[in-house]
């Protein structure tokens, strides 16, 4: 018989193993070591919602336990700040294959002009964001179908606030690696 933890996790609830608890944990401390003591507390919190996340997607909204083989899933996937496999090379049997993560629109405040949309667009296409501002105004300038596009853009497009929303506008994975890029440039 083995004990269990309840654990708050990304800000939900979890009942755990304790052997797969005390991994997490030992992952968790070992992961804020690697990290600047700058963008800590905002790494962190979005590792923990991602490890919730995928807690969630696994086990699903029942009241199932967290055992040390999800945890182990978990933590092959996350990965290290630092993009090493120190701490998870154990762990790799583990990983589920890697598929491409989704694109998705969203409005871009690092490099806005006006609202973000020409550079949401830009990072979402993978093209110069002066192209894209270049059509706008053509548009603009041909009966104003680039000021209705822009307005309807900006009006239904959410803007990119998380370092997380970051990743999925320019198509790559939520790992720390790519949490912590972006964290930094949303202050």
């Amino acid at each position: 018989m083995k004990k269990t933890i309840n654990a708050g996790i990304g800000k939900r609830n979890f009942v755990m193993d304790e052997d797969a608890y005390a991994r997490l944990d030992s992952f968790l401390a070992h992961f804020r070591a690697r990290l600047n003591a700058g963008d800590r507390q905002d790494v962190m919190e979005e590792i923990e919602g991602r490890i919730a996340e995928l807690f969630i997607a696994e086990i699903g909204g029942g009241n199932a336990v967290v055992d040390i083989n999800l945890v182990n899933r978990v933590i092959a996937e996350i990965g290290m700040p630092d993009g090493s496999d120190e701490f998870g090379s154990a762990n790799n049997a583990y990983a589920q294959p890697e598929a491409k993560p989704k694109k998705k629109l969203y409005r871009n405040p690092d490099d806005k002009f006006l609202g973000g949309v020409c550079s949401g667009l830009a990072a979402y296409f993978d093209t110069d964001t002066v192209i894209i501002r270049i059509l706008f105004v053509v548009l603009f300038i041909c009966a104003s179908a680039g000021f209705w596009a822009y307005l309807i853009f900006w009006i239904v497009t959410p803007n990119a606030v998380t370092a997380a929303q970051k990743c999925e506008l320019r198509g790559l994975a939520p790992t720390l690696e790519n949490l912590s890029k972006f964290s930094n440039s949303s202050k």
